[in-house]
């Protein structure tokens, strides 16, 4: 019997791996990707099935490559005249330096001293009732500007090309966005709880 039930567990492991490698996916030129199914190739756009079922028309020309089959096919060419700038080999680095930092680049601690500054802003700006800490965010957002960002080895699955120049200007692109925009939400939320936390101590003390 439990001999069965092991056998039972592989085939069901086999299955779900078959199934997950057997999707088809799309890389876009700033690095995102999409699993699913590929049902239609034309000269000017795909349509693609999501593994929720979504049906979606894309512009080939926002694709950098598919993959069937666990087979990567490249579809960006380099070419001036339609803005296409780098060649092949280059812009395959930085779409995967862009896809990496995508999948692995957490910016935590600009998350959490961004929840900080912001509370200790609104919480002065409550009980000042002065308003130029409104721009802390801001300010902080920019400050973050000033700071490079490190490429975390340990979470990828491949480091052949993290000393490919265009692998880490692609990468860095992407982190730089996710950390500014992580901090500018981030220290508005605090803004607002630090802000409410004022009104509450204030309120007490009365």
């Amino acid at each position: 019997m439990i001999k069965k039930i092991n056998i039972l567990f592989i085939l069901v492991i086999c299955l779900f791996s078959i199934s997950v490698n057997g999707q088809d996916k799309l890389l876009f030129l700033n690095g995102k990707t999409l699993e699913g199914s590929l049902i239609e190739k034309t000269n000017y756009e795909y349509t693609f099935k999501t593994s929720k079922e979504k049906q979606f028309i894309i512009d080939k020309y926002r694709v950098f490559s598919y993959t069937q089959n666990n087979k990567e096919t490249i579809i960006y060419e380099f070419d001036t005249l339609s803005g296409n700038f780098l060649k092949v080999q280059d812009m395959k680095m930085f779409v995967y330096g862009e896809r990496d930092a995508h999948q692995t680049f957490k910016p935590r601690i600009t998350n959490i001293v961004g929840l900080g500054v912001g509370a200790a802003a609104g919480f002065m700006m409550q009980n000042d009732q002065n308003f130029v800490y409104i721009a802390a965010p801001v300010f902080f957002t920019v400050t973050t500007l000033l700071f490079p960002t490190k490429v975390n080895q340990k979470k990828l699955t491949d480091i052949q090309y993290i000393k490919e120049d265009e692998y880490l200007r692609g990468y860095e692109r992407i982190a730089r966005s996710k950390r500014t925009q992580g901090a500018l939400k981030t220290s508005l939320i605090g803004m607002g709880a630090g802000f409410l936390i004022g009104v509450i101590v204030n309120s007490s003390k009365k």
